[in-house]
C-alpha cells in the first residue's frame, strides 16, 4: 500500500475505532464482513485484511507494508504525526522494526514516553506485508480495562501505537 493511502486509512479507522469502542453492534458486523469495513477504510480489495480482536490487556500494533515514495510530505492532524512518523519507521526500517519485535514495551515507552502503561499490557507485533493487512479492532469498553482516555491513546491499525490525543487502532 503506497503511504498516502495507508495514512487515509489509518485516519478512517480513527474514527470507526473510537465507536467500535463502545457500539457492539459496529464491532460485530465488522468481525462477520470485513469485506465491508475494507471497503469503508477505502483499502484495494486484492488485500487480504485480517481482523484483529483486540483483548483485555492485548494490544495489537500492524507494522506497515509500505511502498512508493516514502521521502513525499503528507499533509495529516499534529495529533497523529509522531504515530505516524513510528509506523513509517517500523514499515521501512528494518533494524527499527527487529528492535519493536524483539522489545516492543521498551520501543514504545521510549517513542512514547509520556504513556505510562507499555509494561502493564501485552503487545503484539503483525507484520503486514504486499498482500496482506491487520486492522486490529478495540474491545468493547467493558472488556478493556484501562479508563477512556487510556483507551483514546490507543492508536492502530494495519497498525497500533499510543499518543495522547489519537485513538488509533494500528
Amino acid at each position: 500500500m503506497d503511504k498516502l493511502t495507508w495514512i487515509n486509512v489509518l485516519l478512517k479507522q480513527l474514527e470507526y475505532n473510537r465507536e467500535m469502542g463502545q457500539d457492539s453492534d459496529l464491532r460485530e458486523k465488522i468481525i462477520e464482513n470485513p469485506q465491508w469495513y475494507q471497503e469503508k477504510l477505502g483499502i484495494d480489495s486484492s488485500l487480504e485484511v485480517e481482523i484483529v480482536q483486540e483483548q483485555k490487556n492485548t494490544y495489537h500494533i500492524p507494522v506497515p507494508y509500505l511502498k512508493g515514495n516514502l521521502e513525499e510530505e503528507v499533509e495529516v492532524p499534529a495529533s497523529v504525526r509522531s504515530i505516524i512518523d513510528f509506523l513509517t519507521k517500523a514499515g521501512t526500517d528494518t533494524s527499527f522494526r527487529d528492535e519493536l519485535k524483539a522489545n516492543p514495551s521498551q520501543v514504545l515507552q521510549k517513542s512514547f514516553p509520556e504513556v505510562t502503561w507499555w509494561n502493564t499490557v501485552d503487545i503484539i507485533i503483525l507484520e503486514d506485508t504486499n498482500s496482506k493487512c491487520h486492522l486490529p479492532i478495540p474491545a468493547l469498553g467493558e472488556e478493556a480495562e484501562l479508563s477512556e482516555n487510556e483507551l483514546s491513546m490507543i492508536a492502530g491499525g494495519a497498525s497500533r501505537a499510543v499518543e495522547t490525543d489519537a485513538a488509533l487502532c494500528f
